[in-house]
């Protein structure tokens, strides 16, 4: 039977594994803006110039992580819980995070880049629900 110090590293050991874990697969989420209370619905859009309504710009919002898909559902969600009525897609980029350098047997130097995908939105509200 393990003693209390092994199964305390045990758990310390776990519990920083879990925590890496969620780290590397949670994607960030950054807004500045205005809020309001939550809405039930979000509009997509990707360009301005689609909007029909009139609105206003409420604030905006980048997240970063490793797949488009995940990042639009997390944006659109966040623009959901801080009232916006619609979202506007600007951009999506990868953007470098660091690099790596390995040096192979024969002594050449291996230099890979780390990038992120980092997706770019405006939150807006229409001016009618305002």
């Amino acid at each position: 039977m393990l003693n209390g110090s092994v199964n305390g590293k045990i758990i310390v050991l776990l519990m920083m594994v879990l925590n890496l874990f969620l780290t590397a697969c949670g994607d960030d989420i950054d807004y500045i803006g205005d809020t309001y209370l939550p809405t039930t619905h979000v509009d997509v859009y990707f360009s301005e110039d689609d909007v029909t309504e009139d609105y206003q710009k409420m604030g905006h919002a980048t997240a970063e992580g490793g797949d488009a898909e995940e990042l639009q559902k997390r944006l659109i969600e966040k623009a959901r819980e801080n009232g916006a009525d619609g979202i506007i897609f600007e951009g999506i980029d990868r953007v470098k995070t660091g690099e790596t350098t390995t040096v192979d047997a024969t002594g050449t130097e291996h230099t890979q880049s780390t990038k992120v995908l980092s997706v770019k939105a405006i939150f807006i509200k229409y001016k009618k629900n305002l």
